[in-house]
C-alpha cells in the first residue's frame, strides 16, 4: 500500500511540474514555422476522380484538363498522399 501511495504522489507531483513548461510558445512557433502553408497543400484540395473515364467525362463537362497520375506502388493512393 505504501508503494502505491508513493507512486501516485510521485506521478502527481511530476505531472503537474512538467505540465507548465515556459517554452510552449517556442514549440508553437517552431510548429508554425515548419507547417506547410496553403499553397504547399494545394494538391490535396484537388477534386480527384476514381477512374480515368470518370475524369474524362467530368473534364468534358467542365471544360478542364485531366491530369493522369500513374502509381506503380502496390498500395499507392495519391488522394491520401501514400504513393
Amino acid at each position: 500500500m505504501r508503494f502505491i501511495v508513493c507512486t501516485l504522489l510521485t506521478m502527481l507531483t511530476t505531472g503537474t511540474a512538467l505540465a507548465d513548461q515556459p517554452d510552449v510558445g517556442q514549440l508553437l512557433a517552431r510548429y508554425n514555422a515548419i507547417r506547410p502553408d496553403d499553397d504547399q497543400l494545394a494538391m490535396y484540395r484537388l477534386d480527384w476522380a476514381k477512374s480515368l473515364t470518370a475524369a474524362q467525362d467530368r473534364a468534358l463537362l467542365e471544360n478542364r484538363p485531366v491530369c493522369l497520375i500513374v502509381i506503380h506502388a502496390r498500395y499507392g493512393d495519391i488522394t491520401s498522399g501514400h504513393c
